[in-house]
């Protein structure tokens, strides 16, 4: 993971980006979970259809499992990916944190210019920089092998 994706990362996190897709994900669990019925004994003699270009009773409700176990496994995946990525951000170094709370997470949205972090914490731009540019590359090792899913409006 490159210290730009970690940095597109910790904006869409600001924008509630990843919890936004969590919410949805157990929306649409709970959709599926409220469309699943009871299957009688007697759809069980539909499982081998006639033709088979129609799917039977009882492979439409596998199917509807199936996703819904998906489903379920993406978004407890994308819980652990966000406690992950808190406490990531929480155990940076003192100043680096610092730095990363002041770029990344602000009100706009955007990544806040090195001129005012300086000024804020009475720093150089060039410190500045290199305090984000190592917390960006310890957020990318502590992130390692993590598969980020993205939000469609990303």
């Amino acid at each position: 993971m490159t210290t730009k994706e970690v940095a597109r990362i910790l904006l869409y996190h600001n924008k509630g980006g990843f919890r936004a897709d969590l919410k949805e994900l157990y929306e649409r669990i709970t959709d599926l979970r409220g469309s699943n019925t009871e299957l009688s004994s007697l759809s069980l003699k539909l499982a081998i259809p006639a033709n088979r270009g129609n799917a039977s009773t009882v492979e439409i409700c596998v199917m509807k499992n199936s996703t819904l176990l998906d489903l379920e496994v993406h978004a407890r995946e994308m819980e652990r990916f966000i406690n992950r990525l808190d406490s990531a951000v929480l155990n940076l170094p003192e100043k680096e944190k610092q730095v990363v709370l002041l770029r990344y997470f602000n009100r706009t949205n955007t990544t806040k210019e090195f001129f005012y972090i300086a000024a804020e914490m009475n720093y150089s731009e060039d410190w500045c920089k290199e305090l984000n540019k190592r917390a960006l590359e310890m957020l990318a090792v502590e992130l390692h092998g993590v598969q980020v899913t993205w939000g469609e409006n990303d």
